[in-house]
């Protein structure tokens, strides 16, 4: 059952017991309090009667001696209240109105009055007996004082309740039925709000502004919202990092397997000199390592996002040189020349992040169809810039600002042909920014790129 059909039947069933029993002692209290003064007034014309009836056996004291009271007794029963029975001092009627058994007269003593309730016809009566004794006659009394008044008030009121509480329960139904929506209803908003969650609707929140339970358990509420929405962010970017990490990680794997491969290719293949042998075989260990090294870098930058990466400083000259000894067998292969021009300086870079960023700048050249590649390096107020230049298809003005965003490719379908994940540049921008330097890029359609990173460095001596 639903709370607003709980509440609603509690509160009928509470309310309708509480109206019947109110009611009920009402009108017993009453009904009480009347017959009560009944009672009283019962007894008090009953002491007055029989003062009256002894008065009368005074001053007819000859005729009761005689045995013939029954005429004064008929003429004194129409000055008494209500209607009388007389009885001799053996129990014998000598005269009565009363329509009864008279069964009271075996309960009369001589030191208490006695009553009992009766129905006669369809009144209801009290009727009194007492014993009067005066100058040596006795006589029973009877007197019956009629209550059927007070019997039809309790009828009465009975009835008058009865409308009473049909109308009071119906009016307090339509109330608490109209409570109970308004008491529910923040409950059915909350009962909404995280159904709404649990079908990834994060951003659920209640706009209760109460300052009762309700209002706080709705504060509550959205607190609570509030942490789960945290923690599935939290959650979603942990899963995101470790997929760009996955992406990236395979994207970084291409350049230094081309180089492992192609020299691993060029010792299988040909008869090289010692001298060549070993050249080849210390790139190929040399890509290794950094691989090794490369995989819990880019776990460090992506999946921690950290920043904090040590900058050592490296001879520039034999940086280039060691990079493109790295890519000449993928450069070779697509008959794209390298050309460096680095002046000599020492650059403060973290070694297996620099040529990360350095092989992605010339992967993206080459995959622009470039055959030529410029690389220069300047010394300029303790500030050493690259600038890398090739003769490829350029990129549009309109595509310039939206190059390092993370899965964007300027030409899908070649980007398709070329196992191209659009990963690259925005790699290349976030190790850029462990570098300290913004990556800049100009470009013309048709006539290349050029790329220009700036950092730090001293100069030799």
């Amino acid at each position: 059952m639903r709370l607003f059909a709980k509440f609603f039947l509690y509160a009928t069933i509470i309310i309708s017991v509480a109206l019947l029993l109110s009611g009920y002692l009402l009108i017993a209290f009453s009904h009480e309090s009347a017959i009560n003064r009944e009672v009283d007034r019962a007894l008090n014309q009953f002491q007055h009667d029989r003062f009256t009836v002894q008065a009368s056996i005074i001053s007819n004291a000859e005729l009761f001696l005689d045995g013939t009271p029954h005429s004064v007794l008929h003429r004194l029963s129409s000055e008494l209240s209500g209607m009388t029975a007389f009885f001799d001092e053996d129990k014998q009627i000598i005269f009565s109105d009363l329509p009864t058994d008279f069964s009271l007269l075996n309960e009369i003593s001589h030191t208490a009055n006695t009553m009992e309730f009766q129905m006669i016809g369809a009144a209801t009566y009290i009727i009194v007996g007492g014993i009067i004794t005066q100058n040596d006659i006795t006589i029973y009394l009877l007197s019956a004082t009629d209550i059927t008044t007070v019997i039809t008030q309790r009828d009465q009121m009975t009835q008058s309740f009865s409308t009473i509480y049909f109308a009071t329960l119906l009016i307090s139904m339509a109330m608490i039925l109209i409570l109970s929506a308004f008491i529910t209803k923040p409950i059915n908003k909350m009962n909404k709000a995280a159904a709404g969650i649990a079908q990834g609707q994060y951003q659920q929140r209640l706009g209760i502004s109460r300052g009762d339970e309700i209002g706080e358990l709705s504060k509550s509420f959205n607190l609570m919202a509030d942490a789960v929405e945290e923690k599935i962010y939290q959650l979603q970017e942990n899963a995101r990092q470790k997929e760009d990490f996955v992406a990236n990680f395979a994207h970084e794997l291409k350049t230094p397997l081309t180089s492992v491969i192609g020299y691993a290719d060029m010792i299988y293949q040909k008869n090289l000199p010692l001298d060549h042998i070993k050249d080849a075989a210390w790139y190929i260990l040399n890509e290794g390592l950094r691989l090794e090294a490369l995989s819990l870098k880019l776990m460090d930058l992506i999946v921690l996002n950290r920043q904090d990466f040590v900058l050592e400083e490296m001879d520039a000259q034999e940086l280039f040189l060691d990079i493109a000894g790295s890519l000449k067998p993928m450069l070779d292969d697509k008959n794209v020349s390298l050309n460096p021009d680095i002046q000599p300086a020492y650059i403060k870079v973290e070694y297996d992040l620099f040529k990360t960023m350095m092989f992605n700048i010339i992967d993206n050249s080459v995959k622009a169809g470039c055959k030529n590649i410029e690389i220069s390096g300047m010394y300029s107020e303790n500030t050493y810039s690259i600038r890398l230049t090739d003769d490829g298809q350029g990129i549009p003005p309109s595509e310039l600002t939206r190059i390092t965003e993370a899965f964007y490719t300027v030409d899908k379908s070649r980007s398709r042909r070329q196992h191209g994940a659009g990963l690259g540049l925005a790699l290349v921008a976030r190790i850029a920014d462990i570098h300290g330097s913004n990556l800049s890029i100009s470009s013309q359609e048709n006539e290349g790129t050029t790329v220009k990173i700036e950092l730090g460095c001293d100069v030799y001596e």
